[in-house]
């Protein structure tokens, strides 16, 4: 064996592995903490003896299925043994073991599953979990509950948590009892610099800009190693690196998880001889665990698929999100693993320091379901007393756990129902549980697990154009051999549901039977497509989807979706079954609800009373109804003023403002018991005012101006309303002898009038019982505004001379006398006042 930095630590790790112990070891990529750790525990490293007396299996867990086959392969590779001898790896549907294997490599899923099985983990001496900076939601809640079993099942349990960017500072604080163990990395320098975006330029450009200018100068045969959030983003990056001339030479290729094990396989070893280079588009696969043969560039976009379950929709799917700091420092690494190396950040230094340190635990943002089934499983209720490094939302734990009740799976206490306990024997979702277990009743078991299967794996035509009709993957499940994986899935499956129940005698299964199951799993996936919007759906809880164009099931106007891909607004449809008419129509029978339904409409303002024949937020039919009754449109009219947040669209008539002034300045001047009239205090007790005017009403135009009137007036007795007008009457006798009208607001009240009009009149008018004067808006005989006072008798002696200067010469024909309080007051010009007199 070549030497490795770890391996000065190996006696210390041996050492510290004893029964019953806990370990931290943090080892930087490159290390050899995974090639060598399980070979040290078996006396399988020169100068590093098994401890006396250590007996038991070694049960090593990768996150990814890649990564298991890998480390398995390369542990035996060291020793020169195929792999099924001493060391072996299980993977789901997938296995090579023997009675000789000491170290068997599985995935953090199935040890979950041995884990429930059997707590005490019997014949397990030591079980290492590999890349745990990763908190994958799997290896979390089996940590958990491997500790609590621990001490009473196994104290003589060795347990290791391995990475090479743990927060040891952090697990130190909740694992104090564990010991800490520190490696050198392999001293192969990694020289890092940072490529930013220019303005409006792609990823996939920005990704061939660095290979353009970092790869094109290494040596034949150097790898690429290209960091990608998601799919979606490798096709993108494959096209436009396929149309470049200056990689004409090189091989492009593709690594995520969902290519079969085999291609995967292929992607980690070298180019051919007569190629240039590779590069390699990877997601986050490549991160840790694997070696990619002959990297020398690392190219990091930065970005990274985060698991993010909405508890708003129910919904579970992956967004992109900055890769954390820890996450950039292992790809960092992988350039480093067998020689030195580059790596380019696509991102800029200023960036790099406002990202997280770690990304936040699987186990805080993923679906609650599984957890919930888990815990129920173990018998943990919510896991409140479980020793969690870092525990789940209980707001999500309790979501999960009311969803499960609902679906008549857990009880009430958070114990598995029969139901329960017949799906925690299936080893999927539980969504697809109860679709298998559907299936079985149906008499299409077959149908039931195949589906499944298809669900439970990597998508088998991803890539390939085939659109999201499932018809095509459950077709390729039957004769492809790219889908070997969700084929033997699918026959496990089946003798899981066998070993439940005997198998009804099998009925053939239609396409609307397929869609019907899906929907057993998925009720608030069903999708109606928005009338007139080909390809856009409405789905039965509400949210928005969308199908691709072109895709095959487009135009297709009800679908049972099975997996969603979570957007900013609508969702993409990845897989679906057309539903027929028919199946619609017994789901609509089974569930459907008839609402009747209240509602303003804009255009038309006025009250609409619908019908409406519903699943979830979809409506199926919509009925006109007769008139609500007066109390409901009383409610909803009240509610559209108060959304409103004014009065305007009542019928105001000047009269009726004038009375809501005069009834509010009177409220300001006396109190009680004049009400308050303004528009806030009118808002606020809506209902009490104006609420009995609605009930006959049906929009504004049915209210009419005396009916608003009449309700200003509420509470106030007829007496109140004579002295209303006595206090402040809305007009009043000028001098000139004509009634004018006086203008009210909140809080004063003007009377315009024409100057000549007050002649004679050495005070100015005053209401309520002479208490408040009325400001007087003196006007040229054009009408126009001279000046605005409440002292009259001061204007006379004051600004009148200014006044009378200016005007006399504009208005020749109108009296301007010098001494006004002594003039008579007139409308009149002065030639028709000498006519009048003669």
């Amino acid at each position: 064996m070549s030497a490795l930095p770890i391996d000065v630590l190996l006696p210390e790790i041996r050492a510290a592995l004893t029964p019953g112990s806990t370990t931290l070891l943090q080892a930087p990529p490159g290390a050899g903490k995974t090639t060598r750790v399980p070979l040290a525990l078996i006396g399988a490293v020169e100068g590093v003896p098994p401890a006396p007396g250590a007996s038991g299996k070694i049960w090593m867990l990768e996150p990814r299925r890649l990564a298991a086959r890998a480390a398995a392969s390369r542990l035996a590779a060291s020793l020169d043994e195929t792999v099924g001898d001493r060391i072996g790896y299980s993977v789901r549907g997938e296995s090579r073991r023997s009675a000789n294997t000491q170290v068997e490599v599985i995935t953090d899923g199935l040890f979950l599953r041995r884990l429930q099985a059997d707590p005490s983990l019997q014949g397990v001496a030591c079980v290492l979990f590999d890349e745990f900076h990763e908190r994958r939601r799997d290896a979390d809640l089996a940590f958990a509950l491997m500790e609590e079993a621990r001490p009473l099942l196994n104290p003589e349990l060795a347990v290791m948590l391995m990475s090479a960017t743990l927060d040891l500072s952090d697990l130190r604080a909740r694992l104090p009892q564990a010991a800490v163990l520190e490696s050198d990395g392999r001293a192969f320098p990694v020289d890092t610099s940072h490529q930013p975006p220019r303005n409006d330029e792609s990823l996939p450009r920005q990704v061939l800009r660095a290979i353009e200018d970092h790869a094109l100068h290494l040596p034949k045969g150097s790898g690429v190693l290209v960091f990608l959030p998601g799919l979606a983003e490798i096709r993108r990056c494959q096209d436009v690196l396929g149309e470049s001339s200056s990689l004409a030479d090189w091989s492009i290729q593709p690594l995520h998880g969902q290519m079969a094990l085999a291609d995967q396989s292929k992607a980690l070893q070298r180019c051919r001889g007569d190629q240039a280079g590779s590069v390699i588009l990877a997601s986050a696969i490549a991160e840790s665990s694997v070696t990619v043969d002959g990297v020398a560039l690392v190219i990091d976009s930065g970005l990274s698929r985060q698991l993010r379950y909405d508890p708003n929709t129910g919904m579970e799917g992956l967004e992109t999100v900055p890769s954390s700091l820890a996450s950039a420092d292992q790809r960092r690494g992988r350039a480093g693993r067998q020689g030195p190396g580059s790596c380019i950040r696509l991102w800029s230094p200023a960036e790099q320091q406002r990202r997280p340190a770690f990304s936040p635990p699987d186990l805080q943002l993923a679906d609650p379901l599984p957890l919930v089934m888990e815990l129920a499983q173990w018998g943990a209720g919510r896991g409140e007393q479980l020793p969690w490094l870092d525990p789940p939302s209980a707001a999500a734990l309790a979501e999960g756990q009311q969803q499960l009740q609902a679906m008549q799976v857990v009880t009430s206490s958070g114990g598995l129902t029969g139901l329960g306990k017949q799906l925690s024997r299936l080893s999927v979702h539980p969504r697809l549980g109860l679709l298998m277990l559907e299936a079985q009743h149906q008499g299409c078991p077959a149908l039931g697990c195949d589906l499944a299967a298809l669900l439970s794996d990597r998508d088998p035509l991803a890539g390939r154009m085939a659109g999201a009709d499932l018809h095509h993957r459950l077709d390729a499940l039957r004769r492809d051999n790219h889908c070997r994986q969700q084929r033997q899935l699918s026959r496990q499956l089946r003798q899981q549901l066998k070993a439940l129940q005997p198998s009804t005698d099998a009925t053939p299964s239609t396409p609307a039977s397929a869609a019907e199951l899906l929907l057993r799993a998925f009720p608030d996936w069903l999708a109606l497509q928005r009338e007139g919007q080909p390809g856009r759906y409405q789905l039965r809880q509400g949210r928005g989807a969308v199908l691709q164009a072109g895709d095959p099931l487009w135009g297709t106007p009800a679908l049972a979706v099975a997996r969603l891909d979570m957007g900013q607004r609508d969702c993409r449809i990845q897989l679906a079954l057309p539903l027929s008419e028919a199946s619609l129509a017994r789901l609509t029978t089974a569930d459907g609800q008839w609402r009747d339904s209240l509602r303003w409409d804009p255009d038309q303002e006025r009250i609409q009373a619908r019908r409406q024949l519903c699943l979830g937020e979809l409506v199926l039919r919509d009925e006109a109804q007769p008139a609500p009754s007066g109390a409901r449109c009383r409610a909803l009219l009240i509610q559209q003023l108060e959304q409103d947040g004014s009065l305007r669209a009542l019928p105001w008539t000047e009269p009726s403002e004038q009375l809501r002034c005069r009834l509010e300045l009177l409220h300001r001047r006396l109190g009680d018991p004049w009400p308050e009239r303004s528009v806030p205090a009118l808002l606020q007790s809506l209902d009490h005012w104006l609420g009995p005017s609605l009930e006959s009403c049906q929009s504004w135009r049915d209210l009419e101006s005396a009916t608003l009137d009449e309700a200003l007036w509420t509470d106030l007795p007829w007496s109140q309303r004579q002295e209303l007008d006595r206090l402040l009457p809305r007009r009043l006798t000028i001098p000139s002898g004509r009634q004018a009208t006086l203008q009210y607001s909140d809080d004063a009240v003007v009377l315009a009038v024409k100057l000549q009009e007050m002649f004679g009149c050495r005070s100015g008018p005053t209401v309520l019982n002479g208490q408040l004067p009325v400001t007087l808006e003196l006007l040229s005989p054009a009408g126009r505004s001279l000046q605005r006072t409440s002292d009259l008798s001061g204007f006379w002696r004051g600004s009148y001379s200014d006044v009378r200067r200016e005007m006399r010469g504009r208005y020749p024909k109108h009296p301007w006398p010098e001494n006004p309080a002594d003039a008579v007051a007139t409308a009149k010009t002065k030639r028709w006042l000498k006519g009048t007199a003669s």
